[in-house]
């Protein structure tokens, strides 16, 4: 009987020998597996970090861009509001100058309508250049 128990404690190490020895290759395979799988996230996480270093550069032009498109827009605004005040400006120049010009004509005709006036009604009395005789005594009249 001893001879039986000693084969089958012997069987019974031989198999936690090989169970060990299972687990030891198992846990071998996992830790390559391991090792793949950190190296595999360090890359992964240096990838994401460069992407995102891109993306902010790409950010930080894209602010710039936009703040000059924003500048140049508020410089052309600023362009025209002084090309529409220049021309509103000369807009009420050339219309003083139309009215100046209006009221000299005005006045020029009125002087003209004055002046006509004149030459039609003498200065004294109303009467005409046409009407106006000498008086009786004078060589003109009795010629």
């Amino acid at each position: 009987m001893s001879n039986d128990l000693l084969k089958q404690l012997e069987a019974k190490i031989n198999e936690a020998i090989e169970t060990i020895e299972f687990s030891r290759m198992e846990i071998t395979d996992l830790k390559e597996k391991n090792d793949e799988l950190e190296n595999r996230y360090e890359d992964w996480e240096q990838r994401l970090s460069s992407l995102i270093e891109k993306f902010e550069q790409l950010e930080d032009v894209e602010a710039v861009e936009v703040e000059a498109e924003v500048d140049t827009s508020i410089q052309k605004d600023e362009e025209a509001e002084e090309v529409v005040a220049e021309e509103a400006e000369t807009e009420e120049v050339e219309a003083e100058e139309v009215v100046a010009v209006e009221t000299e004509d005005e006045e020029a005709e009125a002087d003209t309508e004055v002046f006509e006036g004149d030459e039609i009604e003498g200065s004294t009395f109303g009467t005409s250049a046409d009407s106006y005789t000498e008086a009786p005594g004078s060589s003109q009249h009795y010629a």
